[in-house]
C-alpha cells in the first residue's frame, strides 16, 4: 500500500490540449503588447542616431567655414563636380575618403574608390535602403552627356555612394542655380573663370551654349557663395541640412533623387528644397508632386532638421506651407512663427 500511495504521488499529469491553446493564447497576446514597445524604443534609438548624424554635418559645414570663409557650395558647379559631402570629408573624419578625391575634377575623373566608398554617418539608420550604391547608369559623367558615355574609349563603371541627407537651396525658386535663397546653393567658380554655365549680375545662371566635353575642364579654386552672417533671418530659424526623401523603391535611382551623393550633375543628389511647393514628404510612399526634390525621412510623423546655428529639432510633416517657406529661405526678413 505504501509502495502504491508512493507510486501515485510520482506521476506527472499531463497539459490538456486547451490548457496547452490558452498558454500560447497568452504568450501571443505578450508577444503582441511587447512588440509596440520594442519598437518605440528601436525607433527612439534610431532618431537619437539621425539627430547625431545631422549635428556633426552641420558642426563640419561651421567647421568648413572656418577653414574656407564661406559655407559649402551645395555642388561645387553645375556640372558633375562634387557635392557638399565630398567637401567636407575632412571634417567629419572622412579624411582618408576625401583624399581619394580630386575635386578639380569630374566625377568620371575620379577613381571607383572615391566614387563608391560609403560613409555611415550620411544614412539614417531608420531608413528601409535596399542599397547603398548607385549604380552606373543612373550616374551622368556631365551636362549634356548620355549615360554610357565612353572615356577614352571604354565605357567607365560610374557607380556611387548613395546618402540619406541633403542641404537646403531654399523654397525651390532657382532651385538649381546660385541665386536661389537657401542656405547651401550652388558654388561660385573662381577660376578658370568659364568652366560651364556663369551667374549674371544678380547671380543667375545664365544658359550654356558651350556644353563641356569629357574630362570636364578642371577647377582650380572654388567658393561658395553663403555665409553663417548672411543668413539673415537668424542662424536659428534657417533649414541648413535636412533628411531626404527618396521614393521607396526608387533607392539608388536618378528618378528617386537617390543618384550618387557625390555626383553633382543632378542638383538634387544631395539637395532638396520646401515651401508651398515642395512639402515634407509624409512617409516613404509620398509620390506627390515634386517628389524628388523634397525634404522628407522615414520616422513617423516628423522630418529632422539641422539649422544653422547648429541645433537639430523635428519638424511636424503637416506644417503650414508658409511656415515652412520661412524656414528654407534665408534671407526675406520675415518672422518665422513660433510654433513651427
Amino acid at each position: 500500500m505504501i509502495r502504491a500511495r508512493f507510486l501515485s504521488r510520482g506521476r506527472r499529469r499531463a497539459f490538456t490540449l486547451i490548457e496547452l491553446l490558452v498558454v500560447i493564447a497568452i504568450i501571443a497576446i505578450l508577444i503582441g503588447l511587447l512588440l509596440p514597445a520594442v519598437q518605440k524604443v528601436r525607433e527612439a534609438a534610431n532618431k537619437a542616431s539621425c539627430s547625431n548624424n545631422l549635428k556633426q554635418l552641420a558642426l563640419a559645414c561651421h567647421n568648413y567655414q572656418d577653414a574656407h570663409k564661406t559655407l559649402p557650395p551645395s555642388r561645387i558647379a553645375r556640372d558633375a563636380y562634387a557635392t557638399w559631402a565630398v567637401v567636407i570629408m575632412p571634417y567629419i573624419e572622412g579624411d582618408n575618403t576625401h583624399q581619394l578625391w580630386n575635386v578639380t575634377r569630374g566625377y568620371a575623373d575620379q577613381t571607383p574608390q572615391a566614387r563608391q566608398a560609403t560613409i555611415n554617418i550620411f544614412f539614417c539608420p531608420s531608413k528601409p535602403r535596399t542599397t547603398r550604391i548607385s549604380p552606373s547608369n543612373q550616374n551622368r559623367p556631365g551636362t549634356g552627356i548620355a549615360h554610357g558615355t565612353t572615356v577614352g574609349g571604354a565605357v567607365v563603371d560610374l557607380s556611387g555612394a548613395c546618402g540619406d541627407y541633403a542641404c537646403s537651396a531654399g523654397d525651390g525658386n532657382l532651385r538649381n542655380q546660385r541665386g536661389a535663397n537657401g542656405a547651401m546653393i550652388s558654388g561660385n567658380v573662381v577660376s578658370p573663370p568659364n568652366p560651364g554655365p556663369q551667374p549674371d549680375e544678380n547671380g543667375f545662371d545664365q544658359p550654356n551654349l558651350n556644353p563641356p566635353v569629357l574630362p570636364l575642364i578642371p577647377i582650380l579654386q572654388f567658393r561658395g557663395y553663403t555665409r553663417l552672417d548672411t543668413i539673415s533671418d537668424g542662424t536659428s530659424n534657417t533649414f541648413l541640412l535636412g533628411e531626404k526623401h527618396v521614393l521607396h523603391g526608387r533607392y539608388g535611382q536618378e528618378n528617386g533623387g537617390d543618384h550618387s551623393f557625390y555626383n553633382g550633375i543632378g542638383y538634387n543628389s544631395a539637395q532638396r528644397v520646401a515651401g508651398p511647393g515642395f512639402l515634407l514628404a509624409r512617409n516613404i510612399y509620398d509620390n506627390t508632386a515634386g517628389t524628388v526634390d523634397k525634404f522628407g525621412g522615414p520616422h513617423p510623423g516628423f522630418v529632422l532638421f539641422a539649422f544653422c546655428d547648429g541645433s537639430v529639432k523635428s519638424v511636424n510633416v503637416g506644417i503650414d506651407p508658409a511656415g515652412l517657406r520661412l524656414l528654407a529661405v534665408r534671407n526675406d526678413g520675415l518672422t518665422i512663427p513660433s510654433d513651427f
